[in-house]
């Protein structure tokens, strides 16, 4: 294992731009990332309780793909549903003992669905189709007969030649960005406004110490009566989201201009429906949109677009062995915790190869916003790679589900 440290680097709160997407809990995408981790855990808890070990799987390639339907001021409905695709591979039997994987898939989507967007109707306005297989290869590693057919369980290894990045702390327009969305939750995560829809997009852009906020707000055809209520819970949203920020932030005098539902200018004065960001179920997947797992946000529930990043997407990959999906927890916390101990800025890229002993990777790189004392770190390292609590945080904490968050941004 190779560990560098470097100064030379810029992050995102020094240069004089800074952009900074949240896609919400209710965005295709976002939908398409909880979907597959939910049934990930969920599968990985069934094989837990009745055989012991976490079977071979891996559905990181979940798509859900909208439906259509039909609105007007005062009413909204589907005509064609919402389809979600499970596809990728999943251990079908243990020593011959069948695994009900359609109830398992069934009971992930409709739990997520129904929590997320609780006024969508997953009985009547959702297709499930799994197209999971077991197709590999070692005939055993779908299928397996005994432990001795998941090797991981006695030396383990990495399963991929990849890279994963991890941050901390967030900048203050990254946490900004996730309060805002996080204005219309509760402390259990239910939403606060039963006339706003999931699917809310916020988009900031900082320019020295200027804010730009942007956000695309869904609200519910069949709480909106015409196009005179709709910009009076307009305005009525915008008044919350500028006395939050008020109240938050009045020492800091934070000057920002804010955007709602831009879209609007276009209508030159929204008359009918059509014109207005309505839906029915509560996100854009009402009329068509699609999200694929991986599209979206990163783990930490945003897009830094100033920020190193790595295609690897956690959410649907096994939560033993695979590096994209584990060793984004452990970076995580390793950015945490260096971040914290060194009080600086931190970015930590870790790269494994295929074969190599899993908690060894290859090479570490720590980037730094100031000298740090090699040998310490190279101790902190160790130790938070000498745990092997990283399944369990996966599944009992389900620490990678994304949901709604209530980081607040620093003054």
């Amino acid at each position: 294992m190779n560990i560098h440290q470097t100064t030379k680097h810029i992050f995102p709160d020094d240069n004089d731009i800074e952009i900074v997407e949240r896609k919400g809990w209710g965005h295709p995408d976002t939908l398409a990332d909880g979907l597959a981790e939910r049934i990930s855990i969920d599968y990985s808890k069934y094989c837990l309780d009745n055989f012991g070990y976490v079977l071979h799987h891996n559905v990181d390639k979940v798509c859900i793909m909208g439906g259509l339907s039909e609105f007007d001021w005062g009413k909204g409905k589907f005509t064609e549903p919402v389809r979600v695709l499970v596809n990728g591979r999943m251990s079908g039997s243990f020593d011959g003992k069948k695994i009900p994987i359609q109830s398992i898939i069934e009971d992930a989507v409709k739990t997520y669905l129904n929590k997320v967007m609780p006024r969508f109707d997953t009985e009547n306005w959702l297709i499930i189709m799994n197209e999971t297989k077991q197709y590999s290869r070692n005939p055993r590693w779908f299928n397996p007969k005994s432990v001795e057919d998941l090797p991981e369980y006695k030396n383990i290894f990495a399963n991929d030649t990849s890279a994963v990045v991890g941050c901390w702390p967030l900048t203050f327009a990254e946490s900004l960005t996730l309060e805002l969305e996080g204005l219309f939750y509760d402390e259990e995560k239910n939403p606060k406004y039963s006339f706003i829809g999931q699917d809310i997009k916020v988009m900031t852009i900082r320019r020295d110490n200027k804010y730009s906020i942007t956000m695309c707000i869904p609200f519910f055809a069949q709480d909106i009566k015409d196009s005179l209520e709709y910009k009076e819970k307009k305005k009525y949203i915008v008044q919350v989201i500028k006395d939050h920020i008020q109240k938050r932030f009045k020492d800091m005098k934070l000057e920002y201009e804010l955007h709602i539902n831009t879209q609007d200018q276009l209508a030159k004065g929204i008359t009918t429906a059509k014109k207005a960001y309505l839906v029915a179920g509560g996100s854009a997947t009402d009329f068509g949109e699609e999200g694929c797992v991986g599209r979206g946000n990163n783990r930490r529930g945003i897009i830094p677009m100033m920020r190193k990043y790595s295609m690897e997407a956690a959410w649907g990959k096994n939560p033993v062995y695979h590096v994209g999906k584990v060793y984004g927890v452990i970076v995580d916390e390793m950015a945490r915790e260096i971040a914290e101990h060194f009080d600086c800025k931190v970015e930590v890229l870790v790269m494994t190869r295929n074969g190599d002993p899993f908690f060894s990777p290859h090479e570490i790189t720590v980037f730094s916003s100031k000298e740090i004392n090699s040998k310490e770190l190279e101790s902190l390292i160790k130790g938070i790679l000498a745990k092997r609590d990283w399944t369990q945080k996966i599944l009992k904490e389900e620490v990678l589900l994304p949901s709604v968050y209530n980081i607040k941004a620093e003054e």
